[in-house]
């Protein structure tokens, strides 16, 4: 099994943050999936529309879980992040209510680490890391809230 969003990106935080304090480098290549839909109900095509906008921002989550702290940097970090915040926008636009605690709180988390990060600098590392972990754990408990929401619902 694989290990928790906290506890996989807490080396990469710390070691990107590091190599960041002296400069940063990052793509933010962006794309959501499309939605493909049939049917002309509004609301089978809204619940599409949907379950796109949720793999979307599975495969934003996805990417952050896997960012290399050496190439990403600071920079990489943070557009990942935002990258995660855009799909979360879509699917509060989509869900219609749907997932809207959940979707809420994640992003909430999210916004939570990216002002962390961005308060940080090579003088700062040391004293934000238990805030960094804080925010990992709050990523990784509202992700997973969500997730088992989008997967019960979309398949």
């Amino acid at each position: 099994m694989r290990s928790s969003v906290p506890a996989r990106l807490l080396p990469l935080v710390l070691v990107c943050l590091i190599v960041a304090a002296c400069g940063d480098s990052g793509n933010d290549t962006s794309g959501a999936a499309p939605a493909s839909t049939t049917t002309a109900a509004t609301s089978t095509t809204a619940a599409s529309q949907a379950c796109a906008d949720a793999a979307a921002l599975k495969a934003s989550m996805a990417q952050l879980d896997q960012l290399d702290p050496a190439e990403a940097g600071k920079a990489g970090i943070q557009a990942a992040l935002d990258k995660v915040q855009a799909n979360l926008a879509a699917l509060r636009g989509s869900a219609t209510g749907q997932w809207g605690s959940q979707i809420t709180e994640l992003d909430g988390a999210v916004q939570a680490l990216k002002t962390t990060i961005a308060g940080i600098n090579g003088d700062s590392l040391l004293s934000a890391v238990p805030t960094i972990v804080s925010d990992l754990k709050r990523i990784d408990t509202a992700w997973t809230a969500l997730q088992q929401q989008i997967d019960r619902d979309c398949g």
